[in-house]
């Protein structure tokens, strides 16, 4: 993952904060906010989420998590989230798997990094909400909203499917490598051949958000929320041993992270 993913979260981050200060200065009413017409104080929260991928590159993930907060402050709460994350390979992945089996030029190769697709994940963190405001949308309407950052860290699973080691290649012109019945048409598989590997990983969750309050005990949430572990993939890898059945290749000794970025929408039952 590179740091202008990282970059491009904190920016956005201070700027959404930047215009929630400004929006609180110049066009919210303050009596409304000092006073607080929604107040999350000493109460219990259920909240609901889907997560969809701000970027995608070789993987793809669509994110349902369920989150259960306690609010102790006003400004500061405590929340456990858990969920399962609907992973894929995009269509460059699978375009890049089925090209490269017959690159003569590519006997050793390194593993690409960035593969890892999460599944289920539970994290624990803590949501810091300093700013309350109240807009005006409409001459007899208002919305009241607070703006917070979250920042935790739990544990995901993950898988990894290669598009580098094949382990039986069927068709090497074709770039085959699965059981399937029709040649050109890799959905009629049902079997894959490409080394797959699994693990259970920490895993640091960090959000920048806004909620909207519906009513005393609904609102509406929008994010923009970071999943961050640490990759692993193989470097110098001999493709011909590997089709042989015999191990190849080391760890990368520098990994980095990947950053899994999307775009959160939710509803939030207040108790």
């Amino acid at each position: 993952m590179t740091p202008r993913i990282s970059f491009r979260f904190v920016s956005l981050a201070l700027v959404l904060s930047a215009l929630s200060a400004s929006a609180q200065q110049q066009v919210l009413d303050p009596a409304a906010v000092r006073h607080r017409l929604y107040s999350p104080e000493n109460r219990l929260e259920l909240s609901l989420a889907v997560g969809l991928p701000a970027r995608e590159y070789l993987t793809g993930h669509y994110n349902l998590n369920v989150g259960v907060a306690y609010n102790a402050f006003r400004t500061l709460g405590l929340e456990a989230r858990g969920g399962y994350a609907l992973s894929r390979h995009t269509g460059l992945a699978r375009s890049l798997s089925e090209s490269f089996l017959n690159r003569e030029d590519k006997r050793i190769t390194d593993e690409l990094s960035d593969m890892w697709e999460m599944g289920a994940h539970g994290v624990v963190g803590v949501r810091w909400a300093p700013i309350y405001g109240k807009l005006s949308l409409l001459s007899d309407a208002t919305a009241h909203f607070q703006a917070y950052l979250w920042a935790g860290g739990g544990l995901a699973s993950l898988r990894r499917e290669s598009i580098v080691q094949c382990s039986r290649v069927v068709d090497r012109a074709r770039g085959v490598c699965d059981n399937r019945t029709n040649p050109t048409d890799a959905s009629t598989a049902t079997e894959s051949y490409w080394r797959t590997d699994s693990r259970v990983a920490p895993v640091v969750s960090a959000a920048v958000g806004l909620r909207f309050f519906l009513t005393q005990r609904q609102a509406l949430r929008l994010e923009l929320r970071d999943w961050v572990f640490q990759d692993q993939f193989r470097v110098n890898v001999d493709r011909e041993r590997w089709e042989a059945g015999q191990e190849s290749g080391e760890p990368s000794p520098n990994p980095g992270f990947t950053h899994l970025v999307q775009f959160d929408l939710g509803y939030t039952f207040l108790f």
